[in-house]
């Protein structure tokens, strides 16, 4: 699977891309408990599938699949501890496990909820007040953010995939296996 060009490849584009003030900040978002176990959770399920290499989804897919399953009789009428909306996405991918919008929106909808703790809200900075123009600005801009995060780990984790796999192949032209 391969990440938008538009998705931040290096940390100081994940800095500008969250408008956060410091490197330190994009640094300790990028490797936050809950975002690191939300990406392990999409990389175990899309990026060891040989089979899925398409690219990631757009956040406006993203955003249209998280508002009608929003508005479905099914989360509507059972929003309960257990019937969460969290519970009916991941229901979803299971029931659909090559769907990347599906994989994408239960990225997103873990990675909102840390955004909206207590120890995600340093990294939520919201759009300026002057660029709001209705209250789903501010949806839309977060779901853009999250996904922009799910590119930088998707390509940080190509990276990481690539240096291991030509440090090993390194290691084994210098014992002579190759």
């Amino acid at each position: 699977m391969t990440a938008p060009a538009s998705a931040p490849k290096t940390i100081e584009q994940l800095q500008e891309a969250f408008r956060l003030a410091t490197r330190a900040d994009a640094e300790a978002l990028a490797d936050a408990g809950p975002v690191a176990d939300a990406f392990r959770t999409y990389a175990n399920r899309c990026l060891s599938s040989g089979t899925v290499s398409r690219q990631l989804p757009d956040w406006k897919d993203v955003d249209g699949y998280l508002t009608n399953r929003r508005m479905s009789p099914q989360v509507r009428r059972r929003a309960t501890a257990t019937t969460t909306l969290e519970a009916v996405v991941e229901a979803d991918c299971f029931d659909a496990p090559y769907d990347l919008v599906r994989h994408a929106s239960l990225f997103a909808l873990r990675v909102a909820a840390f955004l909206r703790s207590d120890a995600g809200e340093k990294y939520d900075v919201l759009i300026e007040r002057s660029r709001i123009r209705r209250s789903e600005d501010l949806s839309f801009d977060r779901c853009r953010r999250i996904v922009a995060l799910l590119g930088f780990c998707v390509n940080r984790s190509r990276e990481r995939v690539r240096a291991l796999n030509q440090r090993r192949d390194r290691e084994m032209r210098a014992a002579g296996f190759i």
